[in-house]
């Protein structure tokens, strides 16, 4: 598929996590002072203020939204990032036994820039808890493996959650990402859901935000997720605006995940 518009052209001074993502990853800014120095001011505001049992605010979306930033610029983890993920997933298990620790107010705007949609917060926190301990090394770890078959149990089983489209983005998305069970039945499952959801155009329903659910799926190698990446791209190539971005709001983070999807599928190089 051909772009009719340079959909890199905003990344190029960008100094957001996905920015400089982009700017390392895309651009080939990261042996340059300019991205060394911008890298360097935002890896130390997002370690800031970290309190000592391993959150930030003690918030759990504060917390996932740190633990995200780090994975798109730090990339491995650290001990601050370690700390983040005990605290993290301990809570997460809480939730999994029917204990959920507070409940945040969630919102389109509490989640900018993230790859979690606002549905129901217990399944955001163990969704969000699975893919940040998967992509920094702890896919093995045992209560990752536990929460995991616990989902994908219930998932099978078509548990109640799996009417609410949020969280099934929020699963797929914890899903993934992990070596083992994004090849499995639940992971599956959940990509054939977001199948009949998709309309002719390659667009989903209202819902389902086309941006997040093509970038999870460019992540996969199941039977039902390519065509479903191949039907979006085609919508998105003919819904891309005249500066090479995408969407009304949040241009940046759509065009990231955009561009990251198709990267991945190579669409685009």
């Amino acid at each position: 598929m051909e772009l009719r518009y340079n959909p890199y052209e905003l990344f190029t001074c960008s100094t957001t996590p996905a920015g400089l993502y982009a700017r390392k990853k895309w651009l080939n800014q990261e042996l340059t002072p300019q991205w060394k120095a911008d890298y360097k001011q935002r890896v130390e505001a997002l370690l800031s203020n970290q309190s000592p049992g391993g959150s930030w605010q003690e918030s759990v979306v504060e917390t996932i939204r740190h633990l995200f930033d780090l994975h798109l610029t730090l990339r491995e983890a650290t001990r601050e990032i370690d700390t983040a993920l005990d605290w993290l997933t301990g809570l997460a298990t809480e939730a999994m036994e029917g204990r959920t620790p507070g409940n945040e107010l969630l919102s389109l705007e509490r989640l900018h820039a993230l790859p979690f949609a606002p549905g129901d917060f217990a399944t955001l926190l163990t969704s969000a808890a699975l893919f940040l301990s998967s992509i920094f090394g702890r896919e093995e770890d045992a209560r990752v493996l536990a929460m995991y078959e616990r989902h994908s149990r219930e998932i099978i089983a078509g548990a109640t959650r799996l009417q609410d489209w949020r969280s099934i983005n929020n699963l797929l998305r914890a899903f993934v990402v992990h070596p083992v069970y994004s090849t499995g039945a639940a992971a599956g499952k959940l990509v054939t859901l977001l199948a009949g959801a998709q309309e002719g155009s390659g667009r989903w329903g209202d819902d389902l935000d086309p941006y997040q659910s093509v970038n999870a799926l460019a992540h996969l190698d199941l039977k039902d997720a390519k065509p479903q990446v191949i039907k979006a791209l085609g919508y998105l190539g003919q819904t891309q605006n005249s500066d090479g971005t995408w969407g009304e709001t949040d241009r940046e983070w759509n065009t990231f995940l955009v561009v990251h999807a198709m990267r991945n599928t190579g669409e685009l190089t």
